[in-house]
This record gives structure tokens, C-alpha cells and sequence, in this order.
């Protein structure tokens, strides 16, 4: 089972969030649009958000379900993801937010080699 919805938006935020952020105030900022991704409030949606560091990912996903938060930390190194204020967020493809979550990294050389080994051979 993956935490990974196989449908909906992915939307990486390249402003920095507070890394204190629980998941009420992490919707409050998606439902007032602060984060400036332009979501309907009713529609799937996987938002991942970055803190000022680039050493936590949090991962926010709402379906008709329900919502959840996960947070990604890597083992080692940051996310090599440019952070500024006023960025306009990013849509991603499914594929892209594995190698984020897994590598650090969306585009460009792999920086951990199993990361780079996993997703070749899937």
C-alpha cells in the first residue's frame, strides 16, 4: 500500500512553511488560498510543503475520505528544491513526487543511489 493517490492534483508549495504546522493550520492555509494553489475545497488534492530549512517535507493529501499529513524527512542531505517567497506553486506528476520524496530531488542527478536504483526499476 502506498500513501501516494494514484488520481487527483500534486502540488508542491515552493514558499517555506513553518514546519510547526499541524494539519489545522495547514488547511486553514490551503482553504484561504495563502498557499496560492487555487483548490475548490471539494476536489482530491496531495499539497507537499517544504520548511525554511529544506530538511522536513509534509505531504497533505484530501480525498472524499477524508485528509492526512505525512511527514518526509531524509536520512540524509535536504531538499534540493528552490524556496523564495511569492514562488507560484508547482504541479507535479505522480512519478515526480516518488523521486522528491525518496531522492530529494526532482530533476537532475540522483543524489542517494538507492533512491536513483529503486525508482529505475520500477
Amino acid at each position: 500500500m502506498t500513501i501516494l493517490s494514484k488520481t487527483g492534483r500534486i502540488v508542491m508549495v515552493r514558499e517555506p512553511i513553518s514546519g510547526r504546522f499541524g494539519m489545522p493550520r495547514l488547511l486553514a492555509a490551503l482553504a484561504s488560498n495563502s498557499l496560492k494553489v487555487k483548490w475548490d475545497g471539494m476536489s482530491e488534492i496531495s499539497v507537499i510543503t517544504f520548511n525554511r530549512k529544506k530538511t522536513i517535507a509534509k505531504l497533505i493529501h484530501i480525498d472524499q475520505f477524508g485528509c492526512d499529513v505525512t511527514q518526509r524527512v531524509l536520512n540524509k542531505g535536504k531538499f534540493k528544491i528552490m524556496l523564495e517567497s511569492n514562488l507560484i506553486p508547482k504541479d507535479l506528476s505522480r512519478s515526480e513526487l516518488e523521486r522528491l520524496l525518496m531522492d530529494g530531488t526532482v530533476e537532475g542527478e540522483f543524489q542517494n543511489a538507492l533512491a536513483e536504483k529503486i525508482l529505475k526499476s520500477s
